[in-house]
């Protein structure tokens, strides 16, 4: 196949046409910061070709970098993602990130980053869901895409742009739940009579409390303020405190003063792991023989918002206490409140129709 033939428009800008002198396009030939020639097709017609031109002479007077080669593949700038980036980011973070990186340039790294479009996104994802990763994986591995084009943009000086969905195109989370046990008093009761006093008094605390496992295990007497509970760390990977999950969840939130003096006395839950916690939750729950779906510990948490709710809890408190936004307790615990509300509402109309209080009229036969 013949190549294209260049011809000399003016200074620095070449025509690029075939053999039949056919215009194919325009090419640049100039020198950059550090005199070295380059030569660089571009888009477009004479006009931005010489406002590209002007571009390249303003960076060679100014000392500045070339930007990157819009050829440059997915895959190697993800190679520079993780010499550069991965290696400051947490062990458990550079894990999720080094799972997504694999993802990515898996399915698209062949590809120039600068032709990747929504479509492909789209695919990538489905790839990805059809290979049975939950939605909150998929959104992560998304942002962490999202996460490698501003890397290539800011610190590569690529001219791309992330092709980003809308989120409805993406999986819901709330899909992913499973249906949450739900312990009845009987049954909390047999599974903690199954534990040693220690873990115990630390199920329960997740029962009382709603806490998450990860800030149970965080406690310590310090947090303990009378009958309050100062929620301030969570335990991390290797047992060591880390950052909450989010800002709503730092807060106070009221105990029993029976909790309250055994948590004192405990002195914290620093010796046990979460993995250590969720195999003994498991043994106590197989040694009680209740039927059912197996809970988990974090089951006692939904336990505990179900409980509030029936006493009557508003929205608004039952986030405050779990550390939650409002939006998330009325997502995953919507049909408790609804059932709360017909209750009330099916015990009105009994009153109505019955009014007890309501004087009784005996009809007089004559």
């Amino acid at each position: 196949m013949s190549q294209p033939i260049r011809k000399r428009i003016e200074s620095g800008i070449y025509s690029r046409v075939d053999p039949n002198g056919k215009h194919l396009g325009y090419e640049l030939q100039y020198k950059d910061a550090d005199g070295k020639p380059r030569r660089r097709s571009i888009k477009g017609d004479i006009h931005a070709a010489r406002d590209q031109l002007a571009a390249a002479r303003v960076r060679r007077a100014g000392h500045t970098a070339e930007p990157a080669d819009i050829r440059t593949t997915l895959g190697a700038v993800i190679d520079q993602y993780r010499q550069t980036v991965l290696p400051a980011l947490r062990p458990k973070s550079r894990t999720v990130y080094s799972a997504a990186l694999d993802r990515a340039s898996q399915h698209l790294g062949s590809r120039r980053i600068s032709q990747i479009g929504r479509a492909d996104i789209r695919q990538w994802i489905a790839h990805m869901t059809g290979d049975g990763l939950k939605a909150n994986s998929v959104r992560k591995y998304y942002s962490v895409l999202r996460a490698v084009y501003t890397f290539a943009h800011r610190d590569l000086n690529l001219p791309v742009d992330f092709p980003a969905l809308r989120q409805q195109d993406l999986p819901d989370p709330y899909d992913d739940q499973r249906d949450h046990r739900i312990l009845t008093d009987e049954e909390l009761a047999v599974v903690l009579s199954e534990l040693t006093p220690r873990d115990e008094l630390f199920f329960r605390m997740l029962t009382e409390t709603g806490l998450r496992a990860s800030e149970g295990l965080a406690v310590t007497p310090e947090a303990i303020h009378g009958t309050t509970l100062r929620i301030r760390q969570q335990t991390g990977v290797g047992g060591k405190p880390v950052p909450l999950k989010s800002r709503q969840s730092r807060r106070d939130i009221e105990i029993t003063r029976t909790l309250a003096a055994e948590l004192r006395l405990a002195n914290g839950f620093s010796t046990r792991s979460y993995w250590q916690i969720r195999r003994s939750g498991a043994d106590a729950v197989e040694r009680s023989g209740i039927e059912g779906a197996l809970p988990t510990p974090h089951d006692l948490r939904h336990t505990h918002a179900s409980k509030l709710i029936a006493a009557g809890w508003d929205v608004v408190e039952v986030a405050k206490r779990l550390g939650d936004r409002i939006e998330t307790v009325l997502r995953v615990y919507a049909h408790e409140f609804d059932a709360r509300r017909r209750s009330a509402e099916r015990q009105a109309a009994l009153e109505q129709m019955y009014q007890p209080n309501q004087p009784i009229v005996r009809r007089v036969h004559p």
